[in-house]
């Protein structure tokens, strides 16, 4: 147990956790669109790291807490004092982390944002999540293209290429400046839920050209919260603007119609492809900011 002043933080049973969280921060901030109040519970009943603050032996607050990592941030009422909450879990996350590195908030509300800035954050994206009901389409693919499931051991590099070219062109400079070896990991991340035997690999759809064998366009959907999630939706530079992601995007929601209401889908903020998310009657969740701090540069200067 750490006190910092007059708050306490301390580990939490992990069960009683997710309840005060489904309730104080859940039930605020629709970023997941939750299936049942068991089920956000049950999603954190093996999480090791769920906190309280606490003051004069009262609950006031908690937060998952990793080194270089602070999340689910929420208050308990009557405390309503977000600000000074962030910054007693910030002074406590930065007692426990690696100073070489950043410490991470991956899921800010958009009104705690200038008090991560106040205290060294700057903000790096803004995220959402997406979803839409499964539905019913016919899809018919012009001759040109192959449709197939994914195969590691004969797709992989041709993914991770797909994603490099693709990625590397968007507008928004934090997708273009993803590395190769980033979607390398994207990449590793669809096979990893595949190969687990989480998903079947016909979830997931590559497009290919016939005339040139050239993988142009790629959906791969793996089972997150108990609701399909499209991983990465990706259609090359060249080959866009030809329908294939409107196809593609019908397809993925035609294959889950008998099986599961609705699937997820993460958006960063600007990014052009919300155009076609909504006309495809995705709806947005709430907007969640990555903010990040870089520790050793406050400490040298």
């Amino acid at each position: 147990m750490i006190n910092l002043e007059e708050y306490k933080i301390c580990k939490a049973d992990s069960k009683e956790w997710a309840r005060y969280h489904a309730i104080y921060r859940l039930s605020n901030f629709n970023e997941w669109m939750s299936l049942s109040f068991e089920g956000d519970i049950d999603r954190y009943l093996k999480v090791d790291f769920c906190y309280w603050v606490m003051i004069g032996g009262i609950k006031v607050g908690g937060a998952l807490i990793k080194p270089n990592m602070l999340k689910c941030v929420f208050t308990i009422p009557p405390f309503n004092n977000k600000e000074i909450l962030i910054n007693k879990l910030s002074e406590y996350v930065e007692s426990i982390s690696d100073e070489s590195k950043p410490i991470e908030v991956p899921d800010a509300d958009l009104e705690s944002v200038k008090y991560y800035q106040n205290i060294g954050y700057k903000l790096e994206e803004v995220n959402k999540l997406m979803v839409c009901p499964t539905n019913k389409y016919e899809v018919t693919w012009d001759e040109q293209y192959e449709i197939i499931s994914p195969d590691e051991s004969r797709h992989a590099a041709d993914m991770v290429e797909l994603y490099f070219q693709s990625y590397s062109k968007n507008k928004l400079p934090q997708i273009a400046a993803q590395s190769y070896e980033f979607q390398v990991s994207s990449v590793n991340v669809c096979f990893n839920f595949i190969n687990g035997g989480s998903v079947p690999k016909d979830w997931s759809t590559l497009v290919f050209d016939k005339l040139t064998n050239k993988l142009v366009a790629a959906c791969t959907v793996a089972l997150v919260n108990n609701l399909p999630y499209i991983l990465d939706f990706v259609v090359h530079p060249e080959y866009q603007r030809r329908g294939l992601a409107t196809k593609m995007m019908k397809r993925t929601l035609n294959l889950f119609k008998n099986d599961y209401p609705a699937i997820r889908l993460n958006n960063v903020v600007g990014n052009d492809a919300e155009i076609l998310y909504n006309k495809l009657g995705f709806i947005s969740l709430a907007e969640k900011a990555l903010m990040k701090k870089e520790q050793h540069n406050e400490k040298i200067n």
